[in-house]
């Protein structure tokens, strides 16, 4: 499956809270990258192609590059982005001229995925803005207090089990790993009929998608939502009855984990050996 599917699932709440673009180089320790927090998503400088610069949305719930045409009139299947020292070549897909993405980034972002990290050690700090590649030696002196969670790469959706307690219920699975989604948590559309739970107090409200149509959801308050030993409370998750193929019942996971999840924590992931560590603020 290909970006040019995966990018639909970056989600945009209307009546959510809009963040401003906010760079802060204080508390950025030595060979950090700084980024900018727009809409929850981390937002860093790079270059395309060796000389078309450009910003990227770091989507680890994608993989490949997908890139306006603009910056790509040739629709070459391969393109190089380089952030800092990290260069990579990477598979391309062309964004849409009528691309949610483009009137909410601008033509010069490009949608980049996780497999730019492969076989790294990534650090992303939500508070104080910043990535940064580790040594084994440097994950090794700072993972003391860290919940060590590992991961499943399953078709190249980063996996990775959870609890969630909500009316009442329990309801336990796996989760795809999307930090391009501006939301907690976004359930599959069979687990609310599954668990019996009812929306008849839920808060309800509307995503509005990639392609500029709405999607009707509810949002329900959780008593917890635990990834191992990281756990937030009471938090708003999502339902609904969208079918889209990322929302329907499936073997592989039961919902997805967005960038508002990873936010409460300091997240390194090590992509050699597939193992998140998180830590709470």
């Amino acid at each position: 499956m290909r970006i040019s599917v995966v990018i639909l699932f970056i989600l945009w709440f209307i009546a959510g809270e809009t963040n401003s673009c906010n760079l802060s180089c204080d508390s950025i320790p030595k060979g950090a990258i700084p980024f900018i927090d727009f809409k929850n998503n981390v937002i860093l400088d790079g270059v395309l192609n060796d000389s078309i610069p450009m910003k990227a949305l770091l989507d680890i719930g994608t993989w490949g590059i997908a890139v306006p045409l603009q910056a790509n009139p040739d629709k070459r299947e391969y393109a190089t982005f380089q952030i800092n020292g990290l260069k990579k070549r990477m598979h391309t897909t062309p964004m849409a001229e009528n691309s949610q993405f483009l009137n909410w980034y601008g033509g010069h972002c490009v949608l980049l995925g996780w497999d730019f990290f492969d076989r790294r050690i990534l650090e992303i700090s939500y508070k104080d803005k910043y990535i940064r590649m580790l040594k084994q030696t440097e994950l090794d002196s700072m993972k003391s207090g860290y919940d060590s969670i590992p991961f499943q790469n399953r078709g190249r959706r980063l996996i990775v089990g959870g609890t969630v307690n909500v009316g009442s219920k329990r309801i336990e699975g796996n989760f795809w790993i999307d930090t391009g989604l501006n939301g907690l948590l976004f359930m599959t559309n069979n687990i609310a009929s599954q668990y019996g739970l009812i929306f008849d107090k839920s808060r309800k409200g509307r995503a509005k998608n990639m392609d500029s149509s709405l999607t009707e959801i509810n949002m329900l308050k959780a008593e917890s939502i635990s990834i191992s030993n990281s756990c937030l409370t009471d938090k708003d998750i999502i339902f609904t009855h969208s079918e889209w193929f990322v929302f329907k019942e499936n073997d592989i996971y039961i919902g997805l984990l967005g960038n508002q999840f990873f936010k409460n924590f300091s997240v390194v992931f090590d992509f050699r050996k597939n193992v998140l560590y998180l830590k709470a603020y």
